[in-house]
């Protein structure tokens, strides 16, 4: 992808020096272990101040205290980590160009999300975040987090390598983000309180991921004919990537066999051809997957 020395986005919480922390077992044992100083404190103004300080610095990400644990401390190329960022932020600010653009024809203003970046664990409007749980949009906040170690592991753990794989992943989210603004995370959240049983709550959640790897293709079309953004070779990066994290293969690949209606984010085959037509369209109303 053709992305040096062009317009980075500034929507972005760059928070990749610090991790927030939730209270778990090991923050538990933590606590214990240093009771009988946190004990003290409780007898003053002055202590009541400094755990209430403390607590906001710790918990919040702003201070790290290494004998405390936690996930911190993770080493990384730091020139590399940077140049990782630097594409992800030229993605969004396509992003941010493309649906500004889309929205505009059809009378309508692009609210941009924020962009988190982080290592290891961060918290989110919806909660707690970790690598282990890969990129997410949480419509609480209207943010799109993302761990950049997820990227790495996509490489090496589902063959899914190249900068265009990474831009589709995140263009994913962002296409949650446009189902936000036009009301449909609502609506199908709406659905699934109506509808009986996990498998057809699956069943929306399918056409709603599937949906948004639609959008990813539609931004990847408008992209390279405002930006010329292709090289050779990066669609199939994304394909690729598509189908290497839909839920049969990922089910096979842990258990040796996939449970169809257990699926939440949609078949390879549905992935891989939801992002196609996106690309090939370039348009909305094409990405009507509940319709299907």
């Amino acid at each position: 992808m053709k992305w040096r020395n062009r317009k980075q986005s500034t929507n972005v919480d760059d928070r990749r020096g610090r991790s927030g922390r939730g209270i778990g077992l090991h923050s538990i044992g933590t606590i214990l272990f240093i009771w009988p100083v946190i004990k003290g404190l409780f007898r003053s103004r002055l202590g009541l101040a400094i755990l209430v300080i403390g607590s906001v610095a710790y918990f919040g990400g702003f201070i790290d205290l290494p004998f405390l644990g936690g996930d911190s401390y993770i080493v990384v190329d730091e020139e590399a980590d940077n140049e990782q960022a630097a594409f992800i932020k030229t993605v969004l600010a396509d992003t941010e160009a493309v649906w500004a653009g889309v929205f505009a024809k059809a009378g309508r203003r692009y609210h941009a999300p924020t962009l988190v970046l982080y290592r290891g664990s961060t918290v989110s409007g919806c909660g707690p975040a970790s690598a282990r749980m890969g990129p997410f949009y949480c419509p609480e906040d209207q943010q799109v987090y993302v761990d950049l170690g997820f990227f790495e592991d996509l490489k090496s753990e589902h063959g899914a390598g190249g900068d265009f794989a990474q831009a589709y992943v995140l263009a994913h989210e962002i296409g949650h983000h446009i189902q936000n603004q036009e009301g449909t995370l609502a609506q199908v959240q709406q659905a699934k309180q109506r509808v009986p049983g996990d498998a057809k709550k699956n069943q929306l959640q399918v056409r709603l991921e599937l949906q948004a790897d639609c959008y990813a293709g539609i931004w990847a079309n408008h992209a390279h004919n405002q930006f010329d953004i292709l090289e050779e070779g990066d669609l199939e990066e994304a394909l690729v990537a598509a189908a290497s994290i839909g839920d049969d293969r990922l089910q096979k690949q842990a258990r040796g066999f996939a449970i169809p209606h257990t699926f939440t984010h949609g078949s390879s085959k549905q992935r891989v051809e939801w992002f196609a037509r996106g690309v090939r369209k370039g348009q909305l109303s094409e990405c009507d997957t509940f319709a299907e």
